[in-house]
């Protein structure tokens, strides 16, 4: 996996950095670690760090927020606020920033106890998924945001986000096709996204077979480091997905996501849908090498 830092001082916009120089100033003087996930680490990895462009725009910041407690948490938020630069939305995670950005934090760690899911207060009504959270932060990526003085954040990694866009899915698939196109996007663009070297120098295996594939073997590459960074229990639920989606009875909505009605001709669709399932088959196999 990617381990060099990856810098983007001067490809980032200045909405970005100033809001990531305001967070990174926060929540260091609180002692409380945070990473970029979601499409916004999706676009830098991928579009910014290695010009890969993405299909789908995205419009806010996702940040994971490691926290011990709901106390914590609100302290964190209440240091935001006092910034100026913050106010609250509507959404309980999310704050908008200078008026028109808007930032989701979403906490993870010991405030989910020893569950994977946390239980917004005051009624803890409204419940969140937080699994892969830990698995995702542990395996990010250190991206320098600014050179001058430099300025490094955590940026969830091709696998750790193909983690967090699987169990995303999986919790709620018929809402959330955007994670299982972000899920494709993953797995068309992975050796492309700085894992081409590392291909023919780490896994050779993968190369030499009889009919090479390209995209096939970045799907399987992708499944190995994935099972690298995955806790058993997390990849318990990922083998189970996978099985479940490519299964030859099953409905494979995973594929209905990733080729939602309305974006291929039907003649399209079912050459699309099954180069996205042996793109699946792979992916599974790597996960199962480990």
């Amino acid at each position: 996996m990617m381990s060099k830092l990856l810098d983007l001082s001067e490809k980032l916009d200045s909405t970005s950095i100033t809001l990531f120089e305001t967070l990174s100033e926060v929540t260091g003087s609180l002692g409380i670690p945070f990473f970029v996930m979601g499409a916004t680490a999706r676009d830098m990895i991928f579009e910014l760090g290695y010009g890969r462009p993405s299909r789908r725009a995205t419009y806010d910041r996702d940040l994971g927020v490691c926290v011990a407690s709901w106390a914590e948490f609100e302290n964190l938020k209440k240091q935001i606020f006092t910034s100026g630069h913050f106010k609250p939305t509507h959404d309980i995670h999310r704050i908008r920033y200078r008026g028109d950005l808007d930032v989701d934090i979403l906490p993870f760690g010991g405030i989910a106890g020893t569950g994977e899911e946390i239980c917004w207060p005051p009624d803890k009504a409204i419940v969140m998924s937080v699994a892969g959270f830990a698995e995702a932060f542990r395996a990010a990526l250190t991206v320098r945001v600014k050179a001058i003085p430099p300025l490094d954040v955590l940026v969830a990694s091709p696998p750790g986000l193909a983690i967090l866009k699987l169990i995303s899915w999986s919790d709620r698939p018929h809402e959330r096709s955007r994670d299982a196109l972000d899920l494709a996007y993953i797995l068309e663009n992975y050796l492309d996204a700085g894992n081409n070297e590392r291909l023919y120098e780490e896994h050779m295996d993968l190369v030499e077979v009889e009919r090479f594939d390209y995209l096939g073997a970045g799907a399987r590459l992708l499944g190995r480091d994935l099972a690298r960074i995955g806790q058993p229990k997390t990849m318990r639920r990922i083998e189970e997905i996978l099985k479940r989606e490519i299964s030859d009875g099953g409905q494979h909505l995973l594929i209905q996501g990733m080729t939602p009605t309305g974006t291929l001709f039907e003649g399209e669709r079912e050459g699309r849908s099954d180069e996205l399932l042996a793109l699946l088959q792979q992916f599974k196999k790597g996960v199962e090498d480990r």
